[in-house]
């Protein structure tokens, strides 16, 4: 979700000297001076590199807290979301680029939300990873994938690609494998989700060296900058994320609305809004700037500044926080 569109052409060289043609032959042709070289063209539109990524596919990975000793590979996600779920804990959406990534599994994998139809339609019909969903949030996904939004990637339809893991008080722990789900669409390229990318520290921030950003009563994430690294490192209630280390945090503040269904336990379902426009934070090499978010159907989310200008991020991996507009945000 982001700001101006990326090209996905590749780097263009430089034009090499070439040999003058002047009349009469006799006299001496000097060669001409090389045209200084490009910078090179951004390919990848989810982290800003040089080279493609991809294919790309999502998982939505548990965030309760008997999920967390278990978490795995979430921190080689390109992109994650994270999002309000019922009784004021989060989940995670994680975005892949298989090429990337690597294809060992991740988890542990829970189940779909409505919300994540929407936020996945940014995407180029991705393989969506999760395990199990109510009724009517199930027919939302297949009328989605009748559409080309996304492919069932969930453990009730391609199975093969997962594997159980051990059981806890409250889940069995389930994990994806990367690689056998992207082949629900190998040739997935993502190209423009809404984010632009530039080198170097931003001038017109404000000097940012943690915050915490409170969903609920019951989760508060934390973020910490290291400039050694030029990343930000993530806790959940207090317990750090091992190997979750993005360049960029995106606080994307949300309207937050009861979906049509309930969980397990009759709560009633989030639903995370996420078209329209509203406040949003960027924290990028130890700065802070803030603008709006706009996003006109589901097409791709641009931030801008008070300016009118796209507020760009570090090149590098980045963590979206859907944090509703009841929630808090502190530095």
């Amino acid at each position: 979700m982001a700001v101006a569109a990326l090209s996905a052409a590749a780097a263009c060289s430089g034009s090499s000297g070439h040999k003058v043609a002047v009349k009469p032959a006799a006299v001496e042709t000097p060669s001409a001076t090389p045209s200084p070289k490009p910078a090179p063209v951004l390919a990848d539109a989810l982290t800003g590199g040089s080279a493609k990524g991809g294919p790309v596919v999502a998982v939505k990975i548990d965030n309760a807290p008997l999920a967390r000793p278990f978490q795995k590979g979430i921190g080689r996600a390109s992109v994650v979301y994270e999002e309000l779920v019922e009784g004021g804990l989060t989940r995670f959406l994680a975005v892949y680029e298989v090429k990337a990534s690597g294809t060992a599994d991740v988890g542990p994998v829970r189940s779909a939300r409505e919300s994540d139809v929407g936020v996945l339609r940014a995407y180029d019909n991705p393989p969506l990873g999760f395990s199990g969903a109510n009724t009517g949030v199930l027919a939302i996904f297949r009328s989605a994938q009748r559409s080309g939004w996304l492919k069932d990637g969930s453990y009730d339809d391609f199975s093969r690609a997962y594997r159980l893991g051990s059981q806890r008080a409250d889940a069995r722990n389930f994990f994806v494998d990367l690689g056998k789900l992207s082949t629900l669409n190998p040739t997935n390229k993502v190209k423009d989700v809404g984010f632009t990318f530039s080198p170097g520290t931003p001038t017109t921030g404000v000097a940012t060296a943690s915050a915490v950003a409170a969903f609920s009563t019951v989760t508060r994430v934390g973020l910490t900058y290291s400039a050694a690294t030029h990343t930000w490192s993530i806790t959940q209630n207090g317990t750090p994320m091992p190997g979750v280390a993005p360049a960029n945090i995106v606080v994307q503040r949300v309207a937050i609305q009861h979906s049509r269904f309930v969980d397990v336990h009759g709560q009633p379902t989030p639903y995370t809004k996420t078209t329209g426009s509203g406040a949003v934070t960027i924290l990028r090499d130890g700065q802070r700037l803030t603008g709006t978010w706009k996003r006109t159907s589901y097409g791709a989310t641009r931030y801008y500044n008070a300016a009118g200008k796209q507020i760009s991020l570090r090149p590098g991996k980045t963590w979206v926080l859907l944090l509703p507009t009841s929630g808090s945000l502190a530095f």
